[in-house]
């Protein structure tokens, strides 16, 4: 996993053009297009990734095999940067490359990944088989206290299968099995079916989880193929594969580009599918969306444009960064992009790939090009350009380059058994597999003639069906235990003033604490709208995010209205609720008036909403149901479920009056 090591410090480099240079760089290098690979890109692309090499050549430990996680970009300064097990775990990978290219021994290679393996086994602190995140550099003890961390055990795990296919040694071999069968991964479940995120001596299992498509897709392989503590093909399933689409480029959305590059260095799954996802064709469909978010974001941010792009968790002008490009929920981006980011879909987007590293390598080199290469990233708008490497990102550069050019991690890989035995397991086959596209869901809300009273006490409800929301369909993140944990019942009716609400919440730890626009972070019943039917746009005054916080009285109750510039709009009788709440969960019911929403009601009318369940308990484990929200074609546009307004039969009410309480 991507994290900030306690060494990284904000660069003290300063840019050696100014801006106005850059920016002219800029409207000049995005006009190159992208070609056929030539000689001059394979001479490109050779020093690219001799360059990387060097990294790791010299930020080895070579007596124990560590490497650095990251090193200054310039010649004679020193760094002081711990190790980090995916460093090494890269490591691994890179020497055969580097043998392969001549610039390296064989015997050198050999023997130093010998000593590595033998430090691992023997020496490197570890818990159940898992390592820690980043240790010293000299003596190999964990650092900061500093997590195990499963993801940089799977890591440092597929470069160390690597080099047993590689070498084909009775020695490497036996070393690599005795620290694979270690790996206890079902321990680090954690009694669920993902992965907890971490674990440490001093606070236990991390409450988060290892439960979205990402990099972890490895992690997954490899327990999934382990000799020695397998886990079921059943937590491959689990994992939750959200869709959506950035213009029409469809795919499983995570913002960081490295989430979809990792799994590819070390396993070849072109042409295959697991009946879930093409995943191959899926990382094409990010890098393409990546890099077209990238061109549409041009005119706000300089270092943007057809050849400079690239967005993913990198250095930064504020620090260490997880920028990434929609589709997703959550994108942060501000100009900043890192070759790595492009330079490592070159399997993916050979020619795009190649552009945006040989239009750096052009126009960027005096402040970009050092002993080891690219530096992590840059911001032409900013005038920011990092002055370090970081292995995490040499490494794929290295690594992706090499299967562009030659395939050789992957060829090996294919002969690993363990990673081909999981790969069976989990069921890929031959074959492309268009992801799924569901429609979104469909309520009939019925008409009440004489409305609803919004008391909480639901008896003048209409009957009919409900939305049903659970945690094995509906989850947008968390972990759950089980139907008394989180779940949901909402019905919605209307008349000619008012859409009403009712939500049967159960929740068995109910925290209530904020007010304002911070009850979002406290147990919250939501409703997004779009009343226009175009499209949710976050924070779009058009559109709604109403939230409601249960109370066990009306005083506990709370709203807010975010996309409106901030409000309270139980205070402007924009909205009726109330609440009722025990050691079960909780029922709010309301109207949202039409006025409001600017909406003119009718039979046969479609609105566009989604209705949400958010769960915090005491513990601080974090949780949200959402019945159908789709980021699609733009950034920050969301599609949501239909609800149709219906008057099939009328229905009275006697004993509700027209006005609510």
């Amino acid at each position: 996993m991507k994290q900030p090591s306690a060494s990284f410090l904000r660069p003290a480099f300063s840019c050696l053009l100014p801006t106005t240079c850059y920016l002219l760089f800029f409207l000049f290098s995005c006009s190159v297009a992208a070609q056929e690979p030539s000689a001059s890109h394979e001479e490109l692309l050779n020093e690219v990734q001799e360059k990387a090499f060097r990294y790791f050549e010299e930020q080895h430990n070579p007596y124990n095999g560590l490497v650095r996680d990251s090193a200054p970009n310039r010649s004679g300064v020193a760094t002081n940067a711990p190790a980090s097990i995916a460093a090494t775990g890269f490591a691994l990978t890179v020497y055969p490359v580097a043998v392969e290219r001549g610039w390296m021994s064989r015997a050198a290679a050999y023997e130093l990944t010998v000593r590595t393996l033998e430090f691992f086994l023997q020496q490197a602190p570890q818990h159940q088989g898992f390592f820690y995140h980043f240790l010293n550099f000299e003596t190999g003890e964990r650092v900061n206290h500093c997590e195990l961390s499963p993801i940089d055990t799977a890591l440092f795990l597929a470069g160390a299968l690597f080099a047993a296919e590689y070498y084909d040694d009775a020695k490497i071999r036996d070393l690599v099995q005795k620290i694979y069968e270690r790996v206890d991964f079902p321990w680090m479940l954690n009694k669920g079916k993902a992965f907890a995120l971490a674990w440490s001596p001093e606070t236990g299992f991390s409450k988060a989880r290892w439960d979205h498509f990402d990099e972890s897709l490895l992690l997954y392989v490899l327990a999934i193929g382990s000799p020695g503590h397998p886990i079921s093909e059943e937590s491959w399933r689990a994992i939750l594969r959200p869709v959506g689409s950035y213009r029409d480029f469809r795919l499983i959305q995570m913002p960081p580009l490295f989430t979809h590059q990792y799994p590819h260095v070390w396993l070849d799954l072109r042409g295959q599918n697991d009946g879930l996802a093409d995943y191959f064709e899926n990382s094409v469909n990010a890098s393409r969306a990546n890099r077209a978010f990238c061109i549409d974001q041009a005119s706000k941010f300089a270092g943007y444009g057809p050849n400079l792009w690239g967005l993913s968790a990198s250095e930064g002008p504020a620090g260490y960064r997880a920028y990434g490009a929609p589709p997703g929920w959550t994108v942060f981006h501000d100009g900043t992009i890192a070759p790595t980011a492009c330079g490592s879909s070159i399997v993916f987007t050979p020619e795009e790939s190649i552009a945006c590293l040989e239009n750096i390598r052009t126009y960027y080199s005096d402040a970009m090009w050092g002993p080891y290469g690219f530096s992590d990233a840059m911001n032409v708008g900013k005038s920011w350009f990092s002055d370090k490497v970081l292995a995490i990102d040499q490494g794929p550069l290295l690594l992706m380059i090499e299967n562009h050019r030659t395939g050789l991690i992957w060829k090996f890989m294919a002969q690993s058994a363990p990673v081909q035995k999981a790969l069976s397991k989990i069921g890929f086959r031959k074959g492309a597999l268009p992801l799924p596209w569901p429609e979104p869901p469909v309520y009939r809300a019925p008409y009440v003639s004489g409305g609803i009273r919004v008391d909480g006490f639901l008896k003048d409800w209409p009957p009919g069906g409900a939305i049903v929301m659970n945690s094995e369909e509906h989850k947008d993140f968390g972990d759950f235990n089980g139907p008394k944990d989180l779940g949901a019942e909402v019905r919605f009716a209307w008349d000619s003033e008012y859409l009403y609400f009712v939500a049967k919440v159960t929740d068995d730890d109910i925290v209530v604490k904020r007010t304002g626009k911070h009850i979002w972070r406290d147990d919250l019943f939501e409703i997004y709208i779009d009343p226009a039917g175009d499209g949710l746009f976050w924070n779009d005054p058009q559109d709604y995010q109403l939230g409601f916080r249960p109370g066990r009285d009306d005083k506990e109750l709370a709203a807010w209205s975010w996309f409106q510039g901030g409000e309270d709009p139980l205070e402007k009788k924009r909205v009726l609720a109330k609440s009722y709440a025990d050691e079960k969960g909780y029922i709010i019911e309301g109207a949202i008036g039409w006025e409001y929403l600017g909406v003119t009601p009718g039979p046969g009318k479609e609105i566009r909403l989604s209705p949400a369940v958010h769960e915090i308990d005491r513990k601080g484990v974090d949780g949200k149901l959402v019945w159908f929200f789709r980021n699609e074609e733009k950034y920050q546009r969301f599609v949501l479920g239909k609800l149709i307004l219906v008057q099939e039969k009328e229905i009275r009410n006697a004993d509700a009056p027209k006005r609510k309480t």
